[in-house]
């Protein structure tokens, strides 16, 4: 079965992702190797600048790259699968997962972590955070729209990837 694991950054979604992988489980994490930036007009591939604008962000989207999450669905046809990702392109693929996770937390706990995490510095500039809790609520309502299973992100990630692992074994 495939799992979509979303919400905005600074959820645990890569640490998630990293805690399924210890536990045995097919884990990506969009971020590692098959996300970037693209141009919305010409579709070309481009670096996230040191210092984004309001007009970089206009004409550039973040997405996953799609054959490889095909690859990726064929690979472990067989067995859970697990993607941890937010990126413009992901609500394409949301009848391909068996369920969604919508991880969430409040706007506090949010700062605090973008602020402080040392894996990913996206969110440390002052117009990534202004972006990301600006779009916080509208992100988790959408989610919840297409039947998301909200997953608590304030909690320990042992106890969030336990409280994911209890949903997927109820289809058992």
């Amino acid at each position: 079965m495939r799992y979509l694991i979303t919400g905005v950054a600074g959820t645990g979604k890569s640490t998630a992702a990293k805690e399924l992988q210890k536990r045995g489980y097919a884990a990506y994490d969009t971020e590692e190797g098959f996300s970037y930036y693209i141009d919305k007009q010409t579709g070309e591939r481009c670096a996230y600048p040191k210092e984004p604008s309001e007009a970089w962000y206009l004409r550039h989207e973040r997405v996953f790259d799609e054959r490889i999450l095909l690859n990726l669905f064929k690979k472990h046809a067989d067995e859970d699968l697990f993607i941890a990702s937010i990126t413009a392109n992901q609500s394409k693929f949301y009848p391909d997962f068996h369920k969604i996770f919508l991880l969430t937390a409040s706007d506090q706990i949010i700062r605090h972590r973008l602020g402080t995490r040392t894996n990913n510095y996206f969110g440390r500039h002052p117009l990534d955070l202004q972006r990301v809790i600006g779009r916080h609520q509208q992100f988790d309502d959408e989610l919840k729209a297409v039947g998301a299973i909200i997953i608590d992100a304030s909690k320990p990630i042992e106890q969030m990837v336990d409280d994911i692992l209890s949903h997927i074994h109820d289809d058992r």
